[in-house]
């Protein structure tokens, strides 16, 4: 298989759209994102590089206008992901662009490099492992059966005393940078959460599914400190509603008094008001505290996603 590559700008909108509708139709295919919000989001402030990969019938984007590839890579910052287009698999396209993008992120940084496959994807696993990599972490999407928010929300369990809630506000300097500064503490040991900076911050916020109803901000109000949070992603598709719980966090200083649990109930109250079709979340593998959280209020595995790890150069 022949493919040639070219660089996206992701100041060129017509390239993007054509970007995120294959990314749209692999999702419908395939039941989850073929790439994290964390991956775009970098690719578009231009810290990762952005591939779309043609063959020799490059057609055209009815919606867009502009060519509509055969794959898209992201690479960079010691990572990669790749998408196929559906129409386009079990023809090679995957491993000629996998093998690109092996040799532009070698040209960055040769070892480790880490990849994922989202989903439960066999073809993706195997072209990983035939590449060199193994798998090394577990993402699972889990999922609450809509008919069942109303008794997670009976059963869930109240603020702490002594805890008010709040609404993010767009306009407040010190809700941004106490929320950054929360969520760093947060998520010290994870990966990709821990590192988001103000402007990534930002980034997400300026998201057309940013809705700052949706992101509850926990305050002690002994000294007004930012305690915790949490964050719904709503995303409507004519008559479909999701609303995934996008991050929940809790400053450390104030672990061990329920306050992730009590955030919880708070995120499924707030879903309620969205009347959604359907309820998700993300939860790494190895966080047993906060899959245990969850599995209490009812959710259960939807997907696991798995991601690669290549040591050798």
């Amino acid at each position: 298989m022949t493919l040639t590559s070219r660089l996206i700008d992701p100041s060129d909108r017509r390239s993007m759209e054509s970007v995120r509708a294959l990314v749209a139709e692999a999702e419908r295919t395939d039941g989850t994102a073929p790439f994290s919000d964390q991956a775009l989001l970098a690719a578009s402030r231009g810290t990762r590089t952005l591939i779309a990969f043609d063959d020799g019938e490059a057609t055209r984007d009815h919606t867009t206008g502009s060519r509509s590839p055969v794959a898209v890579g992201v690479c960079g910052e010691g990572e990669l992901d790749l998408v196929v287009r559906p129409d386009a698999r079990g023809a090679g396209v995957g491993s000629a662009a996998l093998a690109h993008l092996l040799a532009e992120a070698d040209r960055e940084t040769p070892t480790p490099l880490r990849a994922w496959a989202h989903g439960e994807n066999p073809a993706a696993s195997a072209l990983l492992r035939g590449a060199g990599f193994a798998p090394v972490r577990t993402l699972y999407r889990l999922a609450l059966d809509p008919a069942r928010l109303a008794a997670a929300i009976t059963e869930s369990r109240a603020m702490p005393a002594g805890f008010g809630i709040e609404p993010f506000n767009p306009a407040s300097h010190e809700h941004a940078e106490s929320w950054v500064r929360v969520n760093a503490a947060a998520f010290a040991d994870h990966p990709e959460q821990g590192g988001v900076t103000d402007a990534d911050f930002a980034a997400l916020r300026a998201e057309h599914w940013f809705d700052p109803e949706d992101l509850i901000l926990a305050r002690d109000e002994s000294n007004g400190s930012l305690a915790g949070y949490t964050w719904i992603k709503t995303v409507r598709q004519g008559e479909l509603v999701e609303a995934e719980l996008y991050v929940l966090g809790v400053d450390p200083v104030y672990a061990g008094r329920g306050l992730g649990a009590a955030l919880l109930g708070e995120t499924l109250r707030r879903m309620s008001e969205h009347h959604p079709t359907r309820i998700t979340l993300y939860v790494d593998g190895s966080n047993e505290h906060a899959l245990a959280l969850y599995t209490r209020a009812g959710f259960t595995v939807d997907t696991v996603s798995t991601q690669w790890l290549r040591n050798n150069g």
